[in-house]
C-alpha cells in the first residue's frame, strides 16, 4: 500500500496529503477558487485528485515513449513491444506476460473437456463456458424461447437461435 505523505502549502500553509512520494503539491486557495499546482511541472489542476492522477501517469516506454498508469503495465508492455513473451505456447507460439495465462490458453490445443455439468453431462473445456451453460438449468438465469419453449443461457444464442423460426439470417 502506497504511503500517506503530508505536504504543507508554501504559499497557503494549507496541509495537504498525497499518495504520491516523487511529487511536491501546493495549492493556491483565494476566496474565488482552488486551485492546485504540480510542484514538478507548474501544471494547474481544479481539483487535487487531478494533480495525483497525472503523477500516476510516470512509466514511460523508452522506445516509443508511451505511458503507463503502473510499472506492471510498462512491463506487459514491453514483452508486447519486443516479442519477448516469457511464456509461450510450445503448440502455435502465442506468448503470455504471465504463466496463468499460458496455463489458460492450453486448453485450445486439446479435445478434453474437463468441465462437467453436474445435471446434464454436457462437458466444456473452459470453466466460464460451464458457468455460461449451468444458467439453463436455472429458469430465471436465462433465456426462453416463446415458440418452442427451448431454453438458452444468453440473450445472443437465443437470438441465433430465433433464426430457425424464421427466414431471416442474422447479420442479413
Amino acid at each position: 500500500m502506497d504511503k500517506v505523505m503530508s505536504y504543507v502549502c508554501d504559499l497557503c500553509k494549507k496541509n495537504i496529503s498525497s499518495r504520491k512520494t516523487r511529487h511536491k503539491i501546493y495549492c493556491c486557495v483565494s476566496s474565488l477558487e482552488s486551485s492546485f499546482v504540480c510542484a514538478e511541472c507548474s501544471t494547474p489542476f481544479s481539483m487535487g485528485y487531478e494533480v495525483t492522477d497525472r503523477e500516476q501517469l510516470s512509466y514511460a516506454c523508452e522506445e516509443c515513449d508511451k505511458v503507463f498508469y503502473s510499472k506492471i503495465g510498462l512491463k506487459y508492455y514491453s514483452y508486447e513491444h519486443s516479442n519477448a513473451w516469457p511464456y509461450q505456447c510450445k503448440q502455435c507460439g502465442k506468448g503470455f506476460g504471465w504463466k496463468s495465462l499460458l496455463k489458460r490458453h492450453m486448453p485450445k490445443h486439446s479435445d478434453e473437456k474437463n468441465y462437467k455439468c453436474d445435471i446434464c453431462h454436457s462437458a466444456f473445456k473452459f470453466k466460464p463456458h460451464l458457468i455460461t451453460h449451468m444458467n439453463i438449468h436455472d429458469e430465471q438465469k436465462c433465456f426462453r424461447c416463446q415458440q418452442c419453449d427451448k431454453f438458452f443461457p444468453s440473450k445472443r444464442r437465443l437470438k441465433m437461435h430465433m433464426t430457425k423460426h424464421s427466414d431471416r439470417r442474422p447479420h442479413t
